[in-house]
C-alpha cells in the first residue's frame, strides 16, 4: 500500500505544493497534479458541498489508485493512494489543521504511511 502524491492546492491562485513525497518537484509530477486538480475542480463544482460535512472525504479513481480531496476554506487537499482507506486517512489528517506549515502537514503524511507500513507488517508478522 503506498501513498504517492498529496498536495496542497490554493483555489485563489491554484498555487500547489507538493507535500509528499518530498522533493519531489519534478516537471512530471507537476503535470500529474495540474491533471488531478483540474479533476478535482470539475468534481468540486458538480458536488453539493454543504450536503457533505468537512471532515469527509470525496474519492476518485485514477489510473494509478484511488485519488482522495477535501476542500477547507480556500484550500484544497489532495491525495493519490493504493486504497481509499489510507487515501481518505491522510487527507483527514492534513485537513484538521489547514494552516499548519509544510513540515507539519508533511510529518502527519510520514505518520499515515508509517502507520499502514506497520499495520501491514504485522499481518506478515
Amino acid at each position: 500500500m503506498v501513498i504517492r502524491l498529496v498536495v496542497k492546492v490554493a483555489l485563489d491562485d491554484m498555487s500547489s505544493t507538493v507535500l509528499y513525497p518530498v522533493g519531489e518537484e519534478k516537471a512530471e509530477r507537476i503535470a500529474l497534479l495540474t491533471g488531478i486538480v483540474q479533476l478535482v475542480s470539475a468534481a468540486l463544482e458538480r458536488d453539493d458541498i454543504q450536503e457533505i460535512p468537512s471532515d469527509q472525504p470525496h474519492f476518485m479513481k485514477s489510473d494509478r489508485g484511488v485519488i482522495s480531496y477535501s476542500q477547507v476554506g480556500g484550500t484544497l487537499f489532495i491525495c493519490e493512494a493504493d486504497n481509499e482507506n489510507e487515501a481518505g486517512e491522510c487527507v483527514r489528517s492534513v485537513a484538521k489543521e489547514p494552516d499548519a506549515s509544510t513540515e507539519e502537514l508533511t510529518t502527519r503524511i510520514e505518520k499515515v504511511a508509517s502507520k499502514r507500513g506497520r499495520e501491514i507488517s504485522d499481518l506478515w508478522g
